[in-house]
């Protein structure tokens, strides 16, 4: 029966449409009899790979038919065609090394519409890999690992991608290698079986494979080159390896060259090194050097055979071909390349040289072409025809070429023509040829046609006319030879020598005009009468070139002779000249003792016509008849040096440099020329009373005395000099000559023979500094080297004065005689004390002088407040050489040089001003203080004071006031070009009596700040009640007037070289210093400032610069210390009476003695509670190597109680001790103390002895032990300032230890014993106690009435606000 079911599709994860397709047909139908029905679903092929899907196919609604299971069947629908296949194409690959980069196609089938990513990757085979970071050797490619590196990408849609693989072309030669490409890890897809990898192979590279082969297929060789050098070469990239081939040489066919007859015949391995790439060998090539024969060119052959590890390249066979056809054929060339002849020779013949093959009969043309020279004007032609042929038979080597030349007078120059070589030819099959030098250059000289003009002789002689009436002509030829066909012009003139033109001859200069055909002229020359008495004189004529350059000049030069009558004056002294001392030139019979002159002083050259000589009552009717002038003769001088230790006596010299005060062509010779032993002579020239020079005579040689000689003589051989001294002093208003000026005093002894030279510059080039000529005058200003002429000074050493004044009557013959000795000379020499022995050179400098001439300089200190003083210091440097004639020293003088400083120091007592300060005039009608705090000088040398005012009236001191058409100034009377900026620093804020602060400035720097400045302070005064405020409101009155004074004071060493013994005393603050040998001197270190605590060391050496300390001893007996009041500085210089730290003195605030040797019961051991601890060196166990060394002692003593003085009050150490030579050391030390008494007296506890002391304190008498000091006993004195260092220490009391108005003495704690003495002693103290108060009451009045009658005077006079000091003896010695 027919039945029916509804049919339809379920979407599963496949979609209708899209994966099948649906159907419209929804049901099925069974015929009758019918078990199967068919429904067909189209599955849609999409080209797009996807996972297994399925729908459902469901059966419905049966129609005359019941459902059974199953109702649903589901289809899953399998895509496998379309999955992504990755694969290589090919499985084998062959490529070239080559190729550089390999790019193997990877594809893809089935689904390309997803990304897909598959790893390429090589594996190594019988190539190598490499990594891909760096190419190594011997690799073949760079690898690709098997990681991500190496992932190939396929992109959406993309089918083939190239995996690139870099081939690696190495140089090296290597068999097919392979190696695989696979393919892994594909990521969207899978590998295809066709092909998952692929095979590489790298074929053999041939261009690695090296070959060998000639460098050359032909060779040609000369025959006569004796070798051909043949190059195989072996190419290849890859040289790497040994290799070897063999070369061969074989007769070629036809056989023309034959080995052993033309070549060496070879068979040789080469071996090629690793890297090596060409190799050369050479065949060697016979010729037939003897006897050549032209043979033709000639061929061998040259084969490569047997190569290893390589091949045969090409060309492996070379052909060498031998000709001799250029070397043995017969060539003809010149010999030379110039060849040069002269005109007037006639011909010339060019040599033609054959080589080669001269078997044969050969020709060659031999033809001229004209160059400067001219055919048939100067030589015959050679045509280049057969008519020029040479010939030279078989054997022949050489033939001449001859030129014919054409002879003529005229003059040329040189000429060139050229002789060439052409149309060789030979009875050779070959021919001949024509070598290089196939012509040569023939120059054509005439030099027998030069026109040359000459003197005719080179010297003539005339003699001088007897009379100015009459005229000497001399006759001078100038000749003309060679060419006389053209016209020269020259120019003749004259010249001076001895002969002076317009006296001896007129002088000429003309010119002489050789026409055509001319050959002599003749100068004419006047020679003149002079009517002088000469030598025979010369001049020279002089020709000068030819102005139209045709004619040579020769022998240009000729000397004509003026021959004198009588040429020398025959005026000769009769008996030869004497030297003798000046001291005994009156004394003739003196000097026929022949006694030696005397060191010192000039010596004198006295001629036979002097009528002090000897033998003048013999000679001098002699120089009566020769007519000689005794005062026109000429003198020179010679000196030797003394005569060694071992007898050698040095040449004589002439003395031949002058000096700016001595002349050595004068009558007399100074001292300075020659010394003790010296060899001298004179020369001398008689001249008659016409004055014509006659001849000279020598005098015999005298040796100076080294016994006898005016002073001290200089011992040769020792090095030094003495000291010298030297002081600066002001000079101050009074000084009727030279006020206010700075005296230089420079004094020093004289050795015989010495020439002391002093400036502020230092010394060099004696020669040059002590010459006449000028050159002193600039670098020496201030110096004894200038004459009083030469000055730049307003005052110098050397003045035109020419005798000391000091000095009465002649002390010593003809010493200030000018005529004999010169002015010059004297103006020096009279700084000159010969009794004493002493230079004392004095000149006057003002302070601007000092400093911009003489080289001083400004050193500045500024003070403090409450210091005793404030300075400035003024330092000029002083240098002093002792100079020495020596005739073999560089430059003619020997000399020891020395140098000093000098110093100069203005002061202000800042403490007395301090302490009482500059009161207005009583007058004014305000009052008020003045206080100077620091005064210095800046970098710019300019002034600064710094000082307060203390208003003494309700307001204060202001600069200005605009009510008020004055200004607060300061300005100076003796300065009034000098103006001052003044500034107020600080003021107090209050109107009671306010301290001010200010400073004021010069606006310019001057040298010498000296003298009183005015400062005009504007007062302002305000109501007593008025508040202080800023502004200022106050009514300016009246400026008050304030006077400040500025002076100068010496500061130097306070003790004279004479009392100091030459010794050096030193203050140290090391220990190691002390006790060293001092060798090394102590330089900075002897100059420091000693802090509270240190212990100061000190020592007395003799002077090392002596070199004496060796010989003696040296003991320190006494040691002093003290201090002066007010600023006074202890010096010893008994003849002043001041006797240092010796002496009580008014000058003196304390004064204490801390070491006596032979009595130290008498010792100071302690000042205001603090001990001295004083030792001698010899008392000190720690102190033996000071005691060991010669010369030397010393002493050591605290610095803590010289702390217990206020601030600025100095300290000085004062020792006596006595230098003995060694031989005398044992006598007189240990001497009781000449102070004994003097102690004793003191500490007896006596008060009227004690007050009688002080009342004649006054008085200053000599103390005993000043008496003693000098160099007869042996004992010397010296003064050290001792620096105390304040700032690192505590607090100074501003309280002086002692009461004021009474002067301490030396307090002596000495230990008597506790006894009767004891109590008498208490007794006495009380007693003096009761004394010293009633002294002190007196005291303090007597100071208040003094005080009273002080402020009666004027404050705006003159006088100084300082005790005056009395300073003389100011000098610093070397």
């Amino acid at each position: 029966m027919l039945s029916q079911w509804g049919i339809s599709t379920k979407d599963g994860t496949a979609k209708k449409d899209k994966d099948f397709r649906g159907k419209a047909q929804k049901q099925v139908q069974f015929n009758p009899g019918q078990t199967l029905a068919m429904w067909r679903v189209r599955i849609l092929s999409d080209g797009e790979h996807e996972q297994s899907e399925s729908f459902q196919i469901v059966l419905s609604e049966p129609v005359m038919a019941v459902l059974e299971f199953p109702d649903v069947s589901t289809v899953e629908i399998i895509d496998p065609g379309d999955e992504s296949t990755v694969f290589i194409p090919q499985s084998t690959y062959t490529i070239e090394e080559d190729v550089g980069e390999l790019f193997i196609p990877v594809r893809r089938s089935g689904d390309v519409s997803q990304e897909l990513m598959v790893i390429c990757y090589t594996q190594q085979g019988t190539a190598s890999g490499t990594a891909p970071t760096s190419v190594l050797s011997y690799s073949d490619y760079i690898s690709r690992p098997e990681d991500h590196n190496s992932v190939l990408r396929f992109d959406k849609d993309e089918r083939e991608k190239m995996c690139r693989i870099v081939i690696i072309d190495d140089s090296l030669y290597e068999e097919a290698e392979t190696f695989d490409v696979l393919l892994s890890m594909p990521m969207g897809g899978r590998i295809g079986a066709e092909f998952p990898s692929t095979r590489i192979t790298i074929v053999p590279d041939k261009d690695d494979e090296p070959a060998f082969y000639f460098g050359n297929d032909e060779y040609y060789v000369d025959e006569s080159a004796g070798y051909v050098e043949v190059r195989v070469w072996r190419t290849g990239t890859d040289l790497s390896k040994a290799a070897s081939v063999t070369v061969r040489s074989r007769k070629s066919e036809p056989i023309t060259a034959e080995a052993g007859v033309d070549y060496v015949g070879i068979s040789r391995n080469l071996d090629f090194s690793p890297g090596v790439n060409m190799q050369t060998f050479r065949v060697v090539i016979l010729d037939d050097l003897g006897q050549p024969l032209l043979e033709g060119i000639e061929k061998f052959e040259l084969v490569l055979r047997m190569p290893m590890n390589a091949a045969l390249g090409e060309p492996s066979k070379a052909i060498i071909f031998i000709n001799d056809s250029i070397s043995d054929l017969p060539k003809m060339q010149f010999k030379e390349s110039v060849y040069v002849g002269n005109e007037n020779d006639g011909q010339i013949s060019a040599m033609v040289y054959r080589s080669g093959d001269i078997r044969y009969t050969s020709t060659v043309r031999c033809y001229t072409r004209q160059g400067s020279a001219q055919v048939m004007m100067d030589f015959e032609e050679r045509p280049n025809t057969d008519s020029s042929i040479i010939t030279f038979l078989p054997g022949e080597t050489e033939k001449p070429c001859t030129l014919v030349l054409m002879d003529d007078t005229f003059h040329e120059e040189e000429e060139e023509l050229r002789l060439v070589l052409g149309t060789p030819r030979s009875d050779s099959t070959f021919g001949a040829s024509i070598g290089e030098q196939n012509e040569t250059l023939i120059k054509i000289q005439d030099d027998a046609d030069k026109a040359i003009i000459k003197f005719g002789e080179t010297k003539f002689s005339v003699s001088e006319p007897k009379d100015t009436r009459q005229v000497a002509v001399v006759k001078i030829p100038v000749l003309r030879l060679g060419d006389t066909s053209k016209v020269s012009v020259v120019r003749v003139h004259t010249k001076d020598g001895s002969a002076t033109s317009g006296e001896d001859y007129h002088p000429i200069s003309e010119e002489i005009e050789f026409k055509e055909g001319e050959t002599q002229h003749f100068v004419e020359i006047e020679v003149l009468f002079d009517g002088v008495r000469e030598m025979r004189e010369a001049f020279t004529v002089h020709l000068k070139p030819d102005e139209n350059m045709v004619a040579e000049i020769q022998t240009a030069k000729a000397i004509v002779y003026i021959e004198e009558m009588n040429s020398m004056a025959d005026v000769t002294f009769p008996s030869v000249p004497q030297v003798a001392s000046l001291l005994i030139y009156d004394d003739t019979s003196r000097a026929k003792d022949k006694t030696s002159p005397i060191a010192g002083y000039p010596v004198i050259c006295i001629t036979a016509c002097n009528p002090k000589y000897e033998d003048f009552e013999k000679t001098g009717s002699i120089c009566a008849s020769e007519n000689i002038n005794n005062t026109l003769t000429q003198y020179r001088w010679l000196v030797s040096a003394p005569t060694g230790p071992d007898g050698v006596t040095s040449p004589m010299k002439e003395v031949d440099f002058d000096t700016f005060f001595t002349s050595s062509k004068m009558i007399t010779l100074d001292s300075i020329y020659f010394q003790a032993g010296s060899r001298v002579q004179c020369a001398a020239r008689a001249v008659n009373s016409d004055g014509n020079e006659g001849l000279e005579l020598m005098s015999p040689v005298v040796t100076i005395s080294t016994s006898e000689g005016l002073c001290q003589p200089r011992m040769s051989g020792v090095v030094g000099a003495e000291p010298f001294s030297a002081k600066l002093r002001y000079t101050g208003p009074e000084d009727p000559d030279y006020a206010n000026l700075i005296k230089l005093t420079v004094t020093m002894p004289h050795i015989d023979g010495m020439l002391p030279v002093i400036s502020t510059r230092e010394l060099s080039n004696f020669e040059l500094t002590l010459s006449p000529d000028g050159t002193r005058v600039g670098n020496h200003k201030c110096s004894n080297l200038l004459d009083y002429t030469e000055v730049k000074t307003h005052h110098g050493f050397l003045t035109d004065a020419t005798k000391n004044p000091d000095v009465i009557g002649e002390t010593i013959p003809y010493q200030y005689n000018p005529t004999v000795r010169g002015f010059n000379t004297l103006r020096f020499y009279r700084n000159l004390n010969l009794e004493a022995c002493l230079w004392e050179f004095v000149s006057y400098y003002d302070m601007s002088e000092l400093l911009t001439d003489c080289g001083g300089t400004i050193g500045t200190d500024g003070q403090v407040l409450n210091l005793v003083q404030s300075y400035v210091t003024l330092r000029v440097p002083l240098y002093v050489s002792y100079v020495f004639h020596s005739p073999v020293g560089v430059g003619g003088w020997q000399h020891f040089d020395l140098q000093s400083e000098l110093r100069l120091t203005f002061v202000y007592d800042t403490a007395i001003l301090w302490k009482d300060g500059i009161g207005s005039p009583p007058e004014a009608e305000l009052q008020g203080s003045l206080y100077p705090t620091s005064m210095r000088i800046s970098e710019e040398g300019r002034l600064v004071v710094n000082f307060k005012t203390e208003a003494r009236f309700h307001g204060l001191f202001v600069m200005s006031h605009p009510a008020s058409s004055l200004t607060s100034m300061v300005m100076s009377a003796d300065h009034p070009g000098l103006t001052f900026s003044l500034s107020l620093i600080r003021s107090e804020p209050t109107y009671n009596q306010p301290v001010q602060q200010w400073s004021f400035v010069s606006d310019f720097a001057v040298r010498d700040y000296s003298g009183t400045y005015t400062m005009k302070m504007i007062a302002c005064t305000t109501a007593p009640h008025q508040e202080y405020s800023l502004p200022v409101i106050c009514n300016p009155r009246e400026p008050i007037t304030f006077d400040l004074d500025i002076r100068f004071q010496q500061v130097s060493d306070p003790v004279a070289a004479e009392f100091s013994l030459n010794t050096q005393m030193f203050l140290l603050s090391k220990k190691t210093l002390w006790l060293s040998d001092g060798s090394m001197g102590f330089g900075q270190e002897s100059d420091v400032a000693f802090s509270e605590g240190d212990i100061i060391y000190g020592r007395v050496m003799v002077d090392p610069v002596q070199n004496l300390g060796d010989s003696f001893y040296c003991s320190i007996e006494k040691v002093f210390l003290c201090t002066g009041a007010d600023g006074y500085v202890p010096k010893y210089n008994p003849s002043n009476t001041e006797y240092g730290c010796l002496a009580d003195s008014p000058s003196l605030l304390y004064r204490f003695k801390i070491v006596d040797k032979a009595q130290p019961e008498t010792q100071a051991t302690s000042f205001g509670n603090v001990l001295f601890n004083a030792k001698l060196a010899i008392d000190d166990p720690e102190a033996i190597p000071l005691v060991k060394q010669p010369g030397s002692d010393g002493f050591k003593v605290d610095s803590t109680p010289l702390f217990q003085v206020s601030l600025g009050r100095e300290w000085y150490v004062h020792t006596i001790y006595t230098v003995r030579s060694k031989e005398n050391s044992n006598r007189g030390i240990g001497k009781r103390s000449v102070e004994h008494q003097y102690h004793s007296l003191f500490s007896s506890g006596n008060p009227g002895a004690s007050t009688q002391r002080r009342r004649k304190r006054g008085a200053e008498q000599a103390p005993e032990l000043a008496k003693d000091i000098g160099v007869e006993n042996s004992r010397g004195t010296n003064i050290q300032h001792i620096a105390l260092d304040r700032t690192s220490k505590k607090q100074v009391p501003q309280r002086e230890v002692a009461v004021n108005g009474v002067l301490p003495r030396e307090l002596n704690n000495q230990n008597a014993g506790v006894s009767v003495v004891t109590i008498i002693g208490g007794v006495a103290a009380v007693f003096l106690a009761i004394c010293l108060i009633a002294v002190i009451i007196l005291l303090l009045k007597w100071k208040q009435n003094s005080e009273k009658k002080e402020a009666t005077k004027e404050s705006g006079s003159n006088e100084p606000m300082m005790l005056p000091y009395n300073y003389t003896s100011d000098s610093s010695e070397v």
